[in-house]
């Protein structure tokens, strides 16, 4: 219980600090302190941001105040291997992602302009669309952030925060990072996309598929963007889609329920599958934490059973290593079964202990602290809006 407490101080206390740093930058590069790096400068300033302060200084951080190896740190961060089928899956997934956002941002931002919210006017490219600022385009919008954003909100910031409880550590993360993006227009549907990607990253045991789904969202967006620039069909072809699609409005409005209802259910078909692939990816670490779930119940005398019947070809290995659990995987199951809902309830036990931890008072200072900071810019960017 004291280590994870103090996870959960270190994780909130290395992420106050880098999103305090995010936010002076950002704001400085708003009042065009940055203008001197000239017209890249945009992009050596989201790589410094992405690179330095949202991944590398959280990961060393986080690992010199626990003091762990960095392979301990990256497995608690969830950098755990998936299977080529998992990352086909993940890479189909954040396309629909995509176009589910599309839907939600739409919605959120037509209800901010009910009450007078005005878009900012983006001025025209100063850099001509090239194959080389698409590629830093993917780099700094897609790339970076997909790897850096994760590691901090679905790998830092979710492990740290587990003695919360799963579904509010899943929840907290989910909504930094949306009030990461310092836009109100972005904040909806960065939170909800945030909160999915966290039950999906713990559904998985692993963070791949969250960026995996994260760089295909941002991926696809830079893509259209170029096209349009370069003049393309299909870089307006939503802008067609969408005006061809109103020109009546009773069919239009009904089409697009009809849309979002199969993109909604294709995203969750596909994340039933991402989860059952990675499952049976996972397989031996579950029958290694069934096997631990048991030992804690107490069953020796059946594992002691199962041992004396296994029959063991080496006997020196035997002598030399008594400690190790001999079954094969008809009595691993069979045992799974006769005893599962003790190791269940058992489980749900340890679970409900952890769900009820108190946090202490100075990592709840920090987490209101991480909330209040964000939400203040997220919010000036709103009020902004109205005039």
């Amino acid at each position: 219980m004291g280590q994870e407490k103090k996870l959960c101080f270190s994780a909130n206390l290395i992420y106050f600090c880098a999103i305090a740093a995010f936010v002076i930058v950002r704001v400085c590069a708003s009042y065009g302190l940055f203008s001197f790096l000239g017209p890249y400068g945009s992009y050596f300033l989201g790589i410094f941001l992405q690179v330095g302060i949202i991944f590398l200084i959280p990961l060393f951080a986080y690992k010199f105040a626990n003091k762990q190896k960095i392979s301990d740190t990256v497995r608690d961060f969830s950098f755990r291997k998936i299977s080529l089928k998992a990352i086909v899956i993940s890479v189909v997934l954040g396309f629909v992602v995509f176009f589910i956002n599309l839907y939600v941002s739409n919605f959120f931002n037509s209800a901010i302009r009910f009450f007078g919210y005005k878009p900012a006017q983006t001025s025209p490219a100063e850099i001509p669309a090239t194959w080389w600022t698409f590629a830093l385009d993917m780099l700094c919008t897609a790339v970076l952030p997909a790897v850096a954003e994760e590691s901090l909100h679905r790998g830092m910031m979710l492990r740290g925060n587990f003695s919360l409880g799963m579904n509010r550590s899943i929840l907290v993360s989910g909504f930094l990072f949306g009030l990461l993006h310092l836009n109100i227009e972005q904040f909806f549907y960065a939170a909800i996309i945030g909160i999915f990607l966290g039950y999906l990253c713990v559904s998985c045991s692993s963070i791949w598929p969250c960026i995996i789904v994260h760089f295909m969202n941002n991926a696809t967006s830079v893509f259209l963007s170029f096209a349009r620039q370069k003049g393309w069909g299909i870089g307006s072809i939503l802008n067609s889609v969408t005006q061809n699609l109103f020109q009546n409005p009773m069919i239009g409005i009904l089409l697009s329920f009809l849309i979002l209802a199969l993109l909604l259910f294709m995203a969750y078909e596909l994340s039933k599958m991402l989860i059952k692939d990675s499952f049976n990816y996972n397989f031996l670490n579950k029958q290694k934490e069934f096997a631990r779930l048991a030992v804690r119940e107490s069953f020796f005398e059946q594992v002691n059973e199962i041992k004396m019947r296994q029959q063991v070809e080496d006997e020196k290995i035997y002598e030399t290593d008594k400690n190790v659990l001999y079954m094969n995987i008809d009595d691993f199951l069979k045992f799974v079964d006769e005893n599962m809902d003790k190791i269940l309830k058992k489980s749900k036990e340890e679970e409900d202990k952890q769900n009820k931890r108190k946090v202490e008072p100075r990592t709840k200072i920090l987490l209101v602290a991480s909330f209040v900071l964000t939400s203040i810019i997220t919010l000036m960017t709103f009020i902004w809006g109205l005039f």
